[in-house]
């Protein structure tokens, strides 16, 4: 132990300035712009976007008879259209058609934009292109300019308006989540109006007689700590509390405004607290919406229709890191499971991290956040500081919102901490933690999950990063390990790693086993590895996947790693222990 700790700690020392991301954390444009070669443009970079500048249309353009159209001219949220033009005069590679929402928005406000080459015809004036478009509950249009070049852009042709299905009052973006009561359920969704939101909701499907009312909010850019990127207006989100409800029982529900409802979906209530009834849930992080993403879901989606109760996602959710776009295509992507199970989120380092002494971080933290000297936090949300998740979800309330909290589901206490702020002994975040763990009935929940992003323990050489899990280890496993904390999920890397049962880089029977499982959809890590004893699994090569939890009972909990690619498990494990 003591040559891994040598080679760590020179490793760390030797790469201590060494930027961890690498690039790895690109945000895709709305349209998912690609290079030649097949990589994705990053949305952060601003040379990635262009200022247009409108010249005086020539006489030989005001007599063209260019045209620009987008079929279907009515879609649905996520939906592909077709993009087709002609009669362009002139036309060159560098032309571009950009997407406006709303349709009257300034030249320089457009969403996104790809250039004519997409299409093989462009340079005889036609061509055809296909995009996807989501619903920001407003309508949009199309404008193609040509002869794109610095300074010199004309405006050859504006699109049909655009249309979505349900308009603005469209209930989107619909998720569940759980307070730790078997008998509530919170209902979240984002539509256009303010209008007094409503859950119908009854035990058949035909009979949705009770109806709750819940609030409304929103934010701004001016929320932001500090705005980076392309701020889009995210309408109003709606949160409706579901109460006296039975437990482990099925119910439906619609949610909306009158005449703008959703479709009737079901959800599952959680267990009675204590007694010994099985359940799975899902386990992941590094989400995302790059294609790997779109796997997990896939996957994750079937496995919530067989049974699987929930999802635990430990941080870095959509990534959006100030394209605000990213939150609506991320939304719909997770919305068809979502909608039918509680989806418990904790925040990551690409959703709170910031530089910004604005005093505007909603999680009450001073000045600009916590920038120990061995971190490695920086200004990874580029300016949002948590603004959207705070407004976005809303999870337990008995910590710091969604930065920290806990709940019981079952026999099983769950808790989900922030390592995006300050866990030295003595800070809010510990003795909030110190005080959850001390309150543990373990008569009625024997098992205790503990979720995070940055992870305590990885063998991946990653040095400043690893120099993060080092201190972890420092400031509070003795806590985790004091009060019997069984198993502890993390993220962050993107890569999966398990441990054995362990405390102080020991396997010992009591230790707590320690998951990686940051692989449900971000760029792939491709680091070498220490070879510490208590490594048992890890797979850092097509990672890309999520965990399955299964508590059997009181005294076994059973966990495996599923791969999207060989659609199996690839690793898993039973724990144990003395009821």
């Amino acid at each position: 132990m003591a040559t891994y700790y040598g080679i760590a700690f020179s490793l760390a020392l030797a790469c201590l300035f060494f930027n961890a991301d690498g690039g790895r954390e690109l945000v895709p444009t709305y349209f998912g712009r690609k290079y030649k070669n097949g990589n994705y443009i990053d949305a952060t970079i601003k040379a990635n976007w262009f200022k247009i500048t409108l010249r005086p249309v020539t006489s030989i353009l005001q007599n063209s008879e260019a045209t620009l159209n987008v079929e279907p001219p009515l879609a649905k949220n996520g939906q592909y259209v077709k993009v087709t033009w002609k009669g362009v005069q002139g036309a060159t590679a560098k032309d571009m058609i950009a997407l406006y929402c709303p349709e009257k928005a300034k030249t320089n406000d457009y969403l996104d934009f790809f250039n004519v080459d997409e299409s093989s015809t462009y340079s005889q004036g036609y061509g055809e292109y296909s995009v996807r478009v989501y619903n920001v509950r407003t309508n949009c249009e199309m404008r193609y300019f040509r002869n794109y070049s610095q300074g010199h852009q004309e405006l050859v042709a504006t699109s049909n308006t655009v249309v979505f299905e349900g308009g603005p009052e469209q209930p989107l973006q619909v998720h569940l989540a759980l307070t730790g009561k078997p008998s509530e359920m919170g209902v979240m969704w984002v539509s256009g109006t303010d209008q007094t939101p409503m859950v119908k909701f009854g035990r058949s499907k035909t009979e949705l007689d009770s109806v709750v009312e819940g609030k409304s909010q929103t934010y701004t850019a001016d929320d932001f700590c500090s705005l980076q990127g392309k701020f889009i207006n995210p309408g109003y989100i709606h949160d409706v509390l579901l109460s006296a409800l039975e437990p482990s029982t099925i119910y439906y529900y619609s949610c909306g405004i009158p005449g703008h409802m959703s479709p009737v979906r079901s959800f599952k209530t959680a267990p009675q607290i204590g007694p010994d009834v099985d359940f799975k849930f899902i386990v992941y992080g590094d989400h995302g919406i790059l294609p790997a993403a779109d796997s997990t879901a896939k996957n994750v989606l079937k496995d919530v229709q067989n049974g699987y109760e929930f999802i635990f996602h430990n941080g870095d959710i959509s990534y959006a890191r100030g394209m605000e776009y990213i939150w609506e295509q991320w939304h719909a992507l997770i919305e068809p499971y979502s909608s039918i199970a509680p989806y418990m989120v904790g925040i990551g380092n690409h959703e709170q991290n910031h530089i910004d002494n604005s005093g505007k971080d909603p999680s009450g933290v001073k000045g600009d956040g916590w920038h120990p000297w061995w971190g490695t936090m920086d200004d990874d949300s580029h300016g949002e500081c948590g603004v959207p998740m705070f407004y976005r979800f809303h999870m337990p309330d008995n910590g710091n919102y969604l930065w920290w909290y806990s709940y019981d589901y079952g026999m099983v206490h769950f808790i989900m901490i922030s390592t995006e702020h300050d866990l030295s002994p003595g800070t809010r975040q510990y003795k909030w933690l110190e005080e959850d763990l001390k309150s543990i009935d373990r008569s009625k929940t024997p098992w205790v999950i503990l979720g995070g992003h940055r992870p305590m323990y990885t063998s991946e050489i990653d040095p400043r990063n690893f120099i993060v899990a080092l201190a972890f280890q420092f400031l509070f496993e003795d806590l985790l390990y004091h009060y019997k904390v069984d198993v502890a999920f993390w993220a962050h890397y993107h890569s999966y790693e398990r441990t054995c049962a362990v405390y102080k880089n020991q396997c010992v029977d009591d230790g707590i086993v320690h998951i990686v499982i940051g692989t449900a959809g971000k760029e792939a890590d491709w680091p070498p590895y220490l070879p510490p004893d208590w490594s048992k699994f890890r797979r850092h090569i097509d990672p890309y996947g999520y965990g399955r939890v299964t508590l059997a009972n009181r005294s076994a909990l059973h966990f495996e790693y599923f791969v999207n690619s060989e659609n199996k498990v690839v690793d898993q494990v039973w724990l144990y222990k003395n009821d």
